[in-house]
């Protein structure tokens, strides 16, 4: 518990101290414009949001606090989970790799669907081998419920209902269970708790199903082993090496023990909700690029399996002092990386820097005009980061305003609203926008003005091309 405290008292301290990315501020603007649903991911970081920015104002700890709180919840669970599945010492030392864990620690101080669908994804598997484990039938409902608030988090839970399945039909105390109605209570208590984003779904043509399914098939390329090798790096990078390395012997290990081998519960369960997950978006990768946070909830149970097996002849192995150690290593790097300007890092490295700089630009701009202009930006960062620094908080627009999809700010815009406006429109060269003429199919006349190209460490971040645009005709 002192570890806990200890490593939740550090990153509460620097939540205001990290530069808000455009995850924080776009995901900000989702509870500015509060919903059962959205397109692109299910709502629960964004009632988060909403609540904590409500408490401590529309800042950078506001914002952040939610994300630290889950963090903080995580942490405790998977102490629980590992002390029920092993012992205490399995438990603390589970506990203090997913603490310094580079994924996890910045993970949880960045505004993401992945903070809750992390916690509920292990509150649901911890309660689930409690109700497993001791025979607590009723306990299933819980389960459902906490499935659900991770459905409400992310898609990705969806491997909960892949991962539950096949236990509760291998295991023996697994089919006893499917043979009473609890089990099934659960799948209702999900539906039930992830209600607000299929709602949403039906009545806006089911957008956000068909955004994460079929549209996301059809982007699919060839097989291309470079996009495996960058996930497979990325993953590396992110987990850190020796920790990566050995969750993926024991995920595989333990699985390939469930299928030919001993059928051990504990081990079955853990690589049951990684394995999935794993072998998935390894199969994807191949032919897609993976993101880099994907594969997180596989880990959770990953670490478990990995920390369990290093202590199973009872003593203490060096190596995973070794592995916490790089790990943490790594990630006091990137904070420093991150807290330090005079680091010269450039481009989407540094994807957080230039933003303050372009609000300033920015308010310059909105000066000149007569009447105030609206604010709109290429792709959904510029115009999420603009939201959030420039005087006022004013509404900002996407893609959409050009008559092309803008993510969210396509249901949060209403076009003919803005007819016969002025606006400043900015792009960002880290998300490069190919063909600035089509402006000129969208308002009666557009000047482009001086690029600003803010720094760091005395080097070029990015560039940011800015147009005064007059005369909004729409989209």
């Amino acid at each position: 518990m002192v570890f806990i405290i200890t490593i939740s008292a550090i990153r509460l301290v620097l939540l205001p101290a990290l530069a808000l990315t455009p995850q924080d501020a776009y995901y900000w603007q989702y509870s500015k414009h509060l919903s059962p649903g959205y397109f692109d991911h299910p709502p629960l970081h964004a009632f988060t949001a909403w609540l904590t920015t409500l408490i401590f104002g529309d800042n950078a700890f506001g914002i952040r606090f939610g994300p630290w709180l889950y963090g903080l919840g995580l942490l405790i669970l998977v102490f629980c989970f590992a002390r029920r599945i092993y012992n205490p010492r399995v438990g603390f030392w589970a506990t203090v790799a997913a603490g310094v864990t580079p994924l996890f620690s910045i993970g949880s101080s960045i505004l993401t669907p992945d903070p809750p669908l992390l916690f509920f994804w292990t509150l649901s598997l911890y309660l689930g081998y409690r109700a497993l484990t001791d025979d607590i039938k009723p306990l299933w409902i819980v389960v459902g419920f906490a499935a659900g608030l991770a459905m409400l988090s992310k898609y990705t839970a969806v491997f909960l209902g892949i991962g539950f399945i096949p236990i509760l039909i291998i295991s023996e105390r697994g089919r006893e269970h499917l043979k009473t109605p609890w089990p099934y209570f659960a799948v209702v208590t999900a539906f039930i708790a992830f209600l607000p984003q299929f709602i949403w779904n039906a009545g806006n043509e089911w957008a956000s199903f068909a955004y994460q399914t079929t549209r996301r098939a059809g982007e699919i390329s060839r097989w291309r082993l470079d996009l495996f090798a960058g996930m497979l790096g990325s993953q590396i990078a992110i987990v850190s090496p020796l920790l990566f390395g050995g969750i993926v012997l024991a995920v595989f290990r333990y699985g390939w023990k469930t299928l030919f081998g001993k059928k051990d519960f504990g081990n079955l369960y853990l690589a049951g909700f990684a394995l999935p997950i794993m072998v998935f978006f390894s199969i994807i990768a191949l032919r897609y690029w993976v993101k880099i946070n994907w594969l997180a909830p596989a880990y959770i149970t990953g670490l478990l399996a990995f920390i369990g097996l290093a202590f199973a002849d009872g003593k203490e192995p060096r190596f995973l002092k070794w592995a916490t150690g790089v790990a943490l290593a790594e990630t006091v790097l990137l904070y420093i990386i991150v807290l330090v300007p005079a680091i010269p890092i450039t481009g989407e490295a540094a994807y957080w820097e230039g933003w303050k700089e372009l609000a300033k630009r920015v308010e310059i701009e909105r000066a000149e005009f007569s009447e105030e202009p609206f604010i709109a930006g290429w792709g959904y960062k510029v115009p999420s980061e603009l939201r959030f620094y420039l005087q006022g908080h004013p509404e900002t627009h996407s893609n959409e305003i050009l008559g092309l999809h803008g993510l969210n700010y396509t249901y949060w815009t209403d076009t003919d609203k803005l007819l016969g406006k002025n606006c400043i429109f900015v792009a960002d060269a880290r998300e490069p926008f190919r063909h600035p003429e089509i402006l000129e199919k969208h308002f009666e006349r557009v000047e482009e003005q001086d690029e600003l190209k803010p720094k760091r460490g005395g080097k070029v971040v990015t560039t940011f091309r800015i147009w005064r645009c007059f005369g909004y005709i729409g989209p």
